[in-house]
């Protein structure tokens, strides 16, 4: 029996989640009627193991990478792409069988394109699903790690969660930053980046240089006032989100600023795409899941063969720590929020609900997951964002604390 169904009828999570608990083998095929897009994502033993987009090849994609990360060169691209065409062997078989690259360079670049194909659906709004099971699937089992469902559900609200707030100042890839401090300022060191909570510090150094981690320095080298948005993807090697994260948070540090190529002519559609994710459907992540127990409930009762074994073993941790990630994706979320309003304004914003009011973040993240308003307090040092009383008693706590530049 096949799964079957519009994605606003039963969200790309709910199937995600579903097929990873059931451990499926398969393919899905989604179809985004609007964009004339299909997406197959390969699943075994409910982990992805391949995914692939009509308009966006997967082999394709991974040879034009691999040349703009300098890892190969255009005649070896076009060697290999022929060499294809009379074997019918896949790309990453003949690059790496040549020595044309790296092994790890061929893992690397295929776990970053698998992963893009398949977080990118996560932003469809609309679009029809099936999922066929299989006994068994081809993918190129040398060369790439099955990835987990657990993640790909984590990582892809996480994005549905920020890209909006992105979005409001990287409207498009064809954008082009120029760096605003000279680079001889900035250094490498431990403490640049997020923390383990996905925060950013902002740390000082002695000498007075600016201090990046290793992977924001490896994309602030590239913000040159020439290259695209794209193209510093392209040239990094690294996820869409992530670069575009860290040109976000660049621009919130006042390190870059946009060149102002397409700025102007983007501003209109940005508006439009963030009035439109801005939704209060972002509170995705919690509905998704009990979306999940409703239909895993059906399911077993109606004997398919989807039905769920030992799931009270299964899903109390999984909805717990689901919960916990959404109360933090969801303070991330406000604070990205704030922050983008600091920029606009000046000033932090008086209260949360101005965040509504302006598009910034939907109603539904004024309350955690457990139903507990999140208090803002403001004062000339900065400002809080508290969920829950970290008591545990309903539920766990988490603060971000930006008072004084902490």
């Amino acid at each position: 029996m096949a799964l079957q169904g519009t994605i606003k009828d039963f969200g790309l999570p709910d199937i995600f989640q579903l097929i990873g608990l059931q451990r499926k083998t398969g393919t899905l095929t989604l179809i985004n009627d609007k964009d004339k897009e299909s997406v197959t994502v390969t699943f075994e033993n409910g982990m992805v193991v391949m995914a692939d987009s009509s308009q966006r090849r997967l082999e394709d994609r991974l040879g034009n990478v691999l040349v703009k990360q300098g890892k190969l060169s255009r005649e070896r691209l076009d060697d290999a792409l022929a060499t294809q065409k009379q074997t019918l062997q896949r790309l990453g078989h003949i690059l790496a069988g040549s020595n044309a690259i790296t092994t790890r360079d061929l893992r690397d670049a295929l776990t970053v394109q698998v992963s893009q194909i398949v977080f990118r659906v996560f932003r469809w709004r609309d679009g029809r699903y099936q999922f066929a099971q299989t006994d068994t699937v081809d993918y190129d089992r040398e060369n790439f790690a099955p990835m987990s469902t657990d993640f790909i559900l984590m990582e892809g609200i996480r994005m549905v969660d920020e890209w909006p707030i992105i979005e409001k100042r990287i409207p498009s890839f064809d954008m082009v930053f120029r760096p605003v401090v000279d680079p001889s300022m900035i250094e490498v060191g431990e403490g640049g980046g997020p923390d383990a909570s996905g925060i950013e510090q902002r740390i000082a150094t002695g000498t007075g240089k600016i201090r990046l981690a290793a992977e924001e320095e490896r994309v602030f080298r590239r913000v040159d006032g020439v290259r695209t948005v794209q193209a510093i993807i392209d040239s990094t090697g690294t996820g869409e989100f992530e670069v575009c994260r860290t040109l976000f948070d660049f621009l919130n540090r006042n390190l870059i600023t946009a060149a102002g190529q397409g700025r102007a002519a983007r501003a209109a559609d940005a508006q439009e795409v963030v009035e439109a994710e801005g939704s209060p459907a972002l509170g995705y992540g919690l509905a998704a899941l009990v979306a999940v127990l409703a239909l895993v409930g059906v399911l077993v009762h109606a004997g398919s063969p989807f039905a769920v074994t030992g799931l009270g073993n299964v899903m109390p941790g999984t909805y717990d720590g689901l919960r916990e990630d959404a109360m933090r994706s969801r303070l991330m979320r406000l604070e990205r929020g704030i922050e983008a309003w600091r920029a606009t304004y000046g000033r932090p914003p008086s209260s949360l609900d101005e965040l509504v009011q302006a598009g910034l973040v939907p109603a539904a993240y004024l309350v955690d997951p457990w139903s507990r308003p999140v208090r803002y307090e403001t004062d000339a040092a900065g400002y809080v964002l508290t969920a829950g009383d970290g008591s545990g008693a309903s539920g766990p706590g988490a603060t971000i604390d930006r008072r004084g530049g902490r």
